[in-house]
């Protein structure tokens, strides 16, 4: 089996859905499939008014378990074409994790602190296995495709906005619960170290970091809650 990585980026307009939520609905929809989820992680880009974006300038990957197949690709680039929101400017990039160079995981990083162009992400693809692909408008999506594929390629950058079960969890959850879902827990600062039956208090928003290519949770003691929370978190929710 193979680990294939799915980026999309500007897929929305102001009144659709984000592209988060469209990456997620793909997932699902490979899932049905018969793929494996690895989990889907968004990634933050440079913020600049050079740039054009909706709302945050983040991208999102997708990352499955499964077999690159011509099916699957033509699959993936009509299934966006077909749900990206009028007026937006899709582009989607496929590649295999095991296949995918390193030196290209420079790009995404580029993508945080650069303006860079859709020639850029066109020339930096050039001999190698990965399908890029713009599917609408003027094709400026494929930079933040290419560049969240690049940054989950990385290992350690983005968070994870779905992962098997990530959803479900209730908002005092047992930290077995997590471990269980394939979520690692880090903290820093506390003295005593919590076990598998010590209570998190999720605040009902659980986004664990991609850290060394696993889903890590952050977490720290809270008095107020009695409980181990996220350091990641909403502050609506926690205050």
């Amino acid at each position: 089996m193979q680990e294939i990585l799915i980026g999309i980026d500007d897929t929305d307009n102001p009144t659709s859905i984000g592209t988060g939520r469209l990456a997620r609905n793909l997932c699902a929809e490979l899932i049905a499939g018969g793929m494996k989820s690895l989990g889907v992680t968004r990634h933050q880009f440079l913020l600049d008014e050079a740039i054009p974006y909706t709302s945050h300038n983040s991208g999102a990957c997708i990352a499955v378990e499964g077999e690159k197949t011509s099916d699957m690709i033509d699959y993936i680039f009509e299934f966006i074409a077909n749900i990206s929101a009028a007026g937006s400017d899709p582009g989607v990039c496929i590649a295999l994790l095991n296949d995918f160079p390193k030196n290209i995981c420079d790009f995404g990083k580029a993508a945080q602190t650069q303006v860079l162009n859709i020639e850029q992400s066109f020339n930096v693809t050039k001999g190698t296995n990965i399908k890029l692909h713009g599917l609408g408008g003027n094709c400026q999506g494929v930079i933040g495709a290419l560049a969240s594929v690049a940054l989950r390629a990385s290992g350690n950058d983005g968070r994870f906005i779905d992962l098997p079960g990530l959803r479900n969890l209730p908002r005092r959850v047992k930290f077995k619960e997590l471990f269980d879902i394939g979520i690692e827990i880090i903290h820093e600062k506390e003295k005593s170290v919590p076990n598998e039956n010590d209570i998190c208090d999720s605040l009902y928003w659980v986004r664990p970091r991609l850290i060394n290519g696993k889903p890590v949770l952050l977490i720290e003691w809270s008095d107020k809650e009695n409980a181990w929370i996220p350091v990641d978190c909403k502050k609506s929710k926690s205050s």
